[in-house]
Order: C-alpha cells, then sequence, then structure tokens
C-alpha cells in the first residue's frame, strides 16, 4: 500500500504506467513467496523436535511458545527465526518507511491546504494498521531473551491478531467524509 501510495502521489500522471497489474501480481506474489521461504525452516526445523512437554501456554501456536515445549537445545532455532523476523519486518518497514519520507516530502511541498488535509487522512489510516501490527510483532521478535514473557507476548499478539482486523474497518472508514 505505501508503495501504491508513493506513486499515486509523488508521480499521479504516470500512476497508470508505473502500477500495472503485472507489477501488482508481482509484488503480491513476492511477499508470499519471501516470507514463506523465510519462514519455512524454523518452522520445519520446531516441528521435527521433540517436546518436553504437551501444554501450550498461549491462545494459538506461536513459535516462541512451542520453543518452550523443545527438549534439545534450539539457539539455532531461534537464530534462523530471529535472521527470518528481520528479513519479514525491516526490509517492509524499511520500504514503507522510504515511501513515507517520499509521501510526506512531496505533500509538504504542496500549494494547497485541502491537499495536505485529503492525502494525510488517506495515509494516516495506513499508518495506523503499519504501526500496530509492525509495533507488535517487531516488539515480539526482536528483542533481548531476557525481558521475554510469555503474558506479554499473550498481550501483544492479541493485539496484533485479534484488535488489528477488528479495527480495520473503522481506521479505514476514518477517512470517509461521512463517517
Amino acid at each position: 500500500m505505501s508503495v501504491d501510495r508513493f506513486v499515486a502521489l509523488c508521480f499521479p500522471l504516470r500512476y497508470s504506467s508505473i502500477m500495472r497489474l503485472s507489477l501488482c501480481i508481482k509484488m503480491v506474489v513476492s511477499c508470499f513467496v519471501i516470507s514463506f521461504l523465510c519462514i519455512l525452516y524454523p518452522t520445519f526445523t520446531l516441528s521435527r523436535a521433540p517436546f518436553c512437554g504437551n501444554v501450550l501456554d498461549h491462545f494459538f501456536c506461536d513459535g516462541a511458545a512451542m520453543m518452550k515445549l523443545v527438549c534439545i537445545d534450539i539457539s539455532f532455532i531461534k537464530l534462523s527465526n530471529f535472521i527470518s523476523s528481520f528479513i519479514i519486518l525491516i526490509v517492509p518497514l524499511v520500504i514503507t518507511s522510504i515511501s513515507y519520507i517520499f509521501i510526506i516530502s512531496t505533500v509538504i511541498k504542496m500549494r494547497s491546504a485541502k491537499g495536505h488535509q485529503k492525502t494525510f487522512s488517506t495515509c494516516v489510516s495506513h499508518l495506523t494498521m503499519v504501526s500496530i501490527v509492525f509495533g507488535g510483532a517487531i516488539f515480539i521478535e526482536i528483542r533481548p531473551n531476557k525481558s521475554y514473557s510469555i503474558e506479554t507476548d499473550k498481550l501483544v499478539n492479541f493485539v496484533t491478531t485479534i484488535l488489528s482486523p477488528l479495527l480495520n474497518p473503522f481506521i479505514y472508514t476514518l477517512r470517509n467524509q461521512k463517517v
């Protein structure tokens, strides 16, 4: 979405020639393939590991909660999980941030106050969802082991998996003038 908004705001006359259906399909497929490949090895390795317990202290099969049940040394699994989390989280976040930096610089150059308001109202909804989802995921995945708490993970996972989709319609209708 951030790339789409970047092209729409920074290159409005060339939007239809840049954001062709083939480019959109390539972006979506590449997101799925890269995410799948990044998560494949840690998931496969964790599923083949011996488990000492059979009670998962979580409301879904979270990787961190499952790693607590593994009987063997899982330092390599944790390292691969960290690397895949970094790739899946930080790279898209950097692309989104760069897109919004360009968007903000373009909006600042606009002379119309109505244009500022319209552009920012369009982008705020996406930035809100990005903040909720990426913030929660980065908090869970990229932090020191010393600060790990299963209760905190449950709360943050609840916010990102339950509250985000629940708030999604409300956040995206905020830019609707009738609302």
